[in-house]
């Protein structure tokens, strides 16, 4: 019953912000998604409370751009303290707009060439360019170039795959211990850092030891459902002492222990 509740509280926040924003044809489209599983977006520019958005036609990008969405989230975020934010699977660039709107310094890391594209409109919509830099590569233990599985409904299900196929497409992998020092960020800038990386967290965590090492204020929201809760504690634990909780049925925090 408490999920049922709490599911009805989601979808009516969701409505409330389509109606706010006269996004009428978006709550036509949530119907139509919720029953056929189908996107019946015509891709146009959206405005939502997080800014101003270009969506995809035939996508969940009017999803995405929604407060509601993955709400439990940004009212984590809304609940910390922080200087600079790093949206490690960026998508739409959704998160980064919000938070820049916000006057927040923020950095955003997508592979996904077609998305990467987007997020550059979406910055420009915004007037962002100085808040916002997006960077067109994926961050994991290696550099190294990955083949990628398209979800051309889902673009922020898009995953990696080990065997190339006519339906995959390549992207460039980087390790963050060797990019991080181009940001100028100093070990006393208090970090939040979201990692959504389709099951590639553990790998981007053993990629990233120095800059975990480096900042003395740095809070990690890490989506576990496919890597698994135990496997990124255990790579975390192995580079710094962390405090750890959960944000939604979907994603944990890992807070830095001094």
């Amino acid at each position: 019953m408490r999920y049922l509740l709490n599911r009805v509280k989601v979808y009516s926040i969701y409505f409330f912000e389509y109606i706010k924003h006269r996004e009428w044809a978006a709550i036509a489209n949530a119907f139509l998604y919720m029953f056929t599983k189908k996107s019946y977006a015509n891709g146009k520019q959206m405005n939502s409370s997080m800014g101003v958005f270009a969506t995809r036609k035939g996508t969940l990008d009017f999803q995405y751009i929604n407060y509601a969405y993955e709400i439990e989230i940004k009212h984590f975020i809304e609940q910390h303290h922080f200087e600079v934010f790093l949206d490690i699977g960026a998508c739409l660039g959704e998160y980064c707009i919000w938070l820049g709107n916000k006057g927040y310094t923020c950095l955003a890391f997508e592979p996904v060439k077609e998305s990467y594209h987007m997020v550059l409109q979406n910055i420009a919509l915004n007037q962002l360019a100085d808040k916002v830099s997006a960077f067109n590569f994926g961050l994991g233990s290696a550099n190294t170039i990955a083949h990628f599985e398209i979800n051309e409904t889902n673009p922020g299900a898009n995953k990696r795959v080990n065997t190339p196929t006519n339906e995959t497409l390549t992207f460039q992998i980087k390790v963050l211990d060797e990019v991080f020092g181009n940001f100028g960020l100093s070990p006393e800038t208090k970090l939040l850092v979201k990692i959504d990386v389709e099951g590639m967290e553990v790998e981007m965590i053993k990629g990233a030891s120095k800059f975990l090492q480096y900042f003395d204020n740095i809070t990690l929201i890490i989506e576990e459902k496919l890597s698994g809760e135990s496997l990124i504690r255990d790579a975390l634990n192995e580079i710094c002492n962390f405090e750890y909780g959960q944000v939604d049925s979907y994603n944990i925090y890992a807070k830095k222990i001094a």
